[in-house]
């Protein structure tokens, strides 16, 4: 019994140590979790869990900064994080720009070598990551290969893209899984995880979802706040929001495959906030072409926007007549909005969806026809498919109580 309590007492005062040396004293029974933030739209996935782990006594959390959120042309995130009352623990620059795909193949290994520094330093119980980009794999690998536990959200999704296979991959280097369907939850058991680490709690987004829908914010006008550029539209009235990001297995057809959109949208008689494309390879073709048309075109109902805070972004897009583009946002979150959606091209295609999503190609009348029939179809019956919007107590909850251990190796028996 002795031994036990002083192999107890060295583990803490080892753990002080550590947590010492990384410039921050913290309580040593807690449970202390380290994220990495890279992009924008892995934060509005995450914003509500991130707050809900940082209010609970019994959990540390530390929030790290890479990538493309720290770019401004890419959605900054330092501000953001202050107003919604989220610190920082530290800043890594680890993102390549440029638009080849070799740039996210050598992102993904700068940010593997920052990462495992970091996380070696910090020590924690456990590294929160989640979905399914490049940032995501470098992450998983270095917490892996440090005998840290990888706690997963949003596993098991399929897409049809490239990020199935850093998506899945993600799955067996994780501990355990925060997924957001039925569907999911059986393909991450399917790929061998063990039911017991497995939990539906729904997607944290539309946690975020059910906050703007309680706030009532019908009347939001997000122009006078953030700017932008282009005319002002009257957001009173019935607008669109075009969200287009490059697929990077049609890399080299980007520019043409975005100046369709531009067509469709501008033969509309319907207003539309414009933003810029995720840093994936083929982004500098998106944002071509959406540079031409606002130069050239100069077009009097396009206001463009490089970013917004998840809050506004998403109050902007439930309050819009139609979601326009790729994104996930038009199939995710608008579905618990009911917001008619039109999904452009490949980068969604096996995603779950509601009734509130048209699938086109990246053709101009197709998409221009689309459009106007759902504007025409108006507002859908909301859909819980992605969660009920408790996803963040859920998952807090979990954290909290569980004894957070690395998996063991895979039973060959039930295969």
């Amino acid at each position: 019994m002795l031994g036990c309590w002083t192999s107890k007492l060295v583990s803490v005062h080892v753990r002080i140590h550590a947590l010492l040396i990384a410039g921050e004293e913290r309580k040593p029974m807690t449970t202390h979790l380290v994220t990495f933030l890279t992009t924008r739209s892995q934060y509005a996935r995450v914003q509500k869990v991130l707050e809900c782990l940082t209010a609970d006594d019994e959990i540390e959390l530390d929030i790290i900064l890479a990538g493309g959120s720290l770019v401004h042309d890419y959605g900054e995130l330092q501000d953001t994080l202050a107003d919604a009352g989220l610190t920082v623990t530290r800043k890594l620059h680890t993102l390549l720009e440029g638009d080849e795909p070799v740039t996210q193949a050598k992102t993904t290994g700068m940010g593997l070598v920052e990462f495992a520094s970091a996380i070696d330093n910090l020590n924690p119980d456990a590294v929160l990551t989640t979905g399914d980009r490049y940032e995501t794999l470098a992450t998983t690998i270095a917490t892996t290969y440090l005998n840290t536990v990888v706690v997963h959200l949003e596993g098991g999704e399929v897409t049809g893209s490239i990020d199935d296979r850093v998506r899945h991959a993600t799955t067996k280097m994780s501990d355990y899984h925060f997924v957001s369907t039925e569907r999911s939850k059986r393909i991450v058991q399917g790929l061998g995880e063990s039911p017991d680490r497995v939990y539906r709690t729904g997607c944290p987004s539309i946690d975020l979802c059910e906050s703007i829908l309680e706030d009532d914010r019908a009347d939001y006008d997000p122009q006078e706040e953030y700017g932008g550029v282009g005319p002002h539209i009257d957001t009173s009235d019935d607008y669109l929001v075009v969200q287009y990001h490059p697929l990077p297995t049609e890399y080299g057809s980007m520019y043409e495959r975005t100046w369709e959109l531009i067509d469709a949208v501008d033969a509309i008689d319907v207003p539309a906030f414009w933003f810029w494309p995720n840093p994936d390879s083929g982004n500098e073709q998106v944002a071509k072409a959406m540079r031409e048309f606002r130069g050239q075109r100069e077009p009097d109902d396009a206001h463009f926007y490089v970013n917004l805070k998840p809050y506004d972004y998403l109050t902007l897009v439930s309050n819009s007549a139609c979601v326009v583009g790729n994104s996930s946002v038009g199939i995710r979150e608008c579905s618990y909005f009911g917001v008619p959606t039109v999904n452009i091209g490949d980068r969604q295609v096996y995603r779950e969806r509601a009734e509130n999503v048209v699938d086109v190609p990246a053709d101009d009348i197709e998409i221009r026809d689309t459009i106007e029939d759902q504007l025409n179809v108006g507002r859908y019956e909301r859909s819980n498919i992605y969660g009920d919007g408790t996803a963040s107590e859920q998952i807090t909850d979990i954290l909290r109580e569980a004894d957070l251990k690395p998996k063991g190796s895979m039973d060959p028996s039930s295969v």
